[in-house]
């Protein structure tokens, strides 16, 4: 009997002869023959085409040299390893069985990634011009805002606020908390986050009147506006904490990060999709009841339930009598 490797590279050479130079050898042909696991001319190819140029050197010099190693050294070992895990049934084994199934799924998810890739730059503008409000945001100052119910009272937290700059923000902190008519934000020292100049805030349900943003507008970061600004039926006073300046994103800059965006969810859509239909041809019976088998404690730990007098793997160790020395029992 020949050895494996021996039959192996006599193939690859029979490969080549058999074909003239004027014919390139057909992709499909079989090249390696290992028990009954093979490799095709397009498979040694690919193999070959994996391995960086620099990495080449270490199998020869000349092409044909390169080749003859990286089948003798990497492929034939690969096939022979294969050979013998089929001859154990280790693919019965049921690491080895998750494994598969999990190379399966990843090969399934490229697939689907193939596919979803061909985003078209239509699809692109319109998720661009449906979502401007994301690429393209005004100027936006930050503010802290106590509201009272009347100008009088506004005027007097401003210049108690304004009197020691050293505790400016703990009598700021306090007016909000027992003064502001706005209880949700007076817990939060009446901040009201990043606000746009029509009067948005950071949280969709909470808009305030523009002209608080027309008055911080007048005024640098860290600054009282120096009068209170009146907010419909009441007052409010007004420390600018902030600024952003605006965000203009072009289609042309924005393009990639959406084509992950649609990619990623045409994947997701068609994952779906495939999974529901395959649900209905293919799942034919699934025992919930025999789930009640499956322990997994509030620790998290999962593992069989114990079927009753069956001794526990791991005994507790038992400590023992105490012992005496020379520093008393212990």
């Amino acid at each position: 009997m020949r050895h494996p490797i021996a039959l192996a590279l006599a193939l690859l050479a029979s490969t080549a002869v058999a074909q003239s130079p004027s014919e390139p050898a057909g992709k499909s042909d079989v090249a390696v023959t290992v028990g009954s696991s093979t490799l095709t001319v397009a498979e040694v190819e690919r193999r070959l085409g994996a391995i960086p140029v620099f990495q080449l050197a270490q199998f020869g010099k000349a092409p044909d040299e390169i080749k003859k190693k990286f089948v003798e050294t990497v492929l034939v070992p690969e096939l022979l390893q294969v050979e013998e895990a089929r001859r154990r049934e280790l693919e019965k084994q049921p690491a080895t069985r998750d494994r598969i199934r999990d190379t399966l799924r990843q090969a399934m998810e490229g697939e689907l990634r193939e596919a979803a890739n061909s985003v078209t730059p239509d699809e692109i503008k319109s998720y661009y011009d449906q979502n401007r409000h994301r690429f393209n945001t005004p100027r936006r100052v930050k503010l802290w805002r106590i509201l009272v119910r009347d100008e009088a009272a506004a005027k007097k937290i401003l210049s108690e606020v304004k009197a020691n700059e050293v505790t400016a923000a703990e009598r700021w902190n306090k007016s909000a908390r027992e003064a502001s008519v706005d209880k949700s934000t007076s817990m939060r020292d009446g901040d009201l986050g990043f606000v746009s100049p029509d009067g948005q805030t950071e949280m969709p349900q909470l808009r305030v009147d523009p002209g608080l943003f027309a008055a911080a507008d007048k005024v640098k970061d860290g600054e009282l506006v120096p009068e209170p600004v009146k907010e419909g039926e009441n007052w409010a006073v007004v420390w600018r904490r902030g600024s952003l300046e605006a965000v203009n994103r072009t289609l042309a800059q924005e393009a990639p990060a959406i084509r992950q965006v649609l990619s990623r969810d045409k994947v997701a859509s068609q994952s779906s999709e495939l999974a529901k239909k395959l649900e209905g041809e293919m799942v034919k019976n699934v025992s919930y009841e025999l789930l009640s088998y499956v322990n997994v404690d509030p620790s998290g730990d999962v593992g069989a339930r114990q079927r009753p007098g069956v001794i526990p793997r791991h005994r507790a160790r038992n400590p023992g009598a105490p012992q005496r020395d020379e520093r008393g029992l212990r």
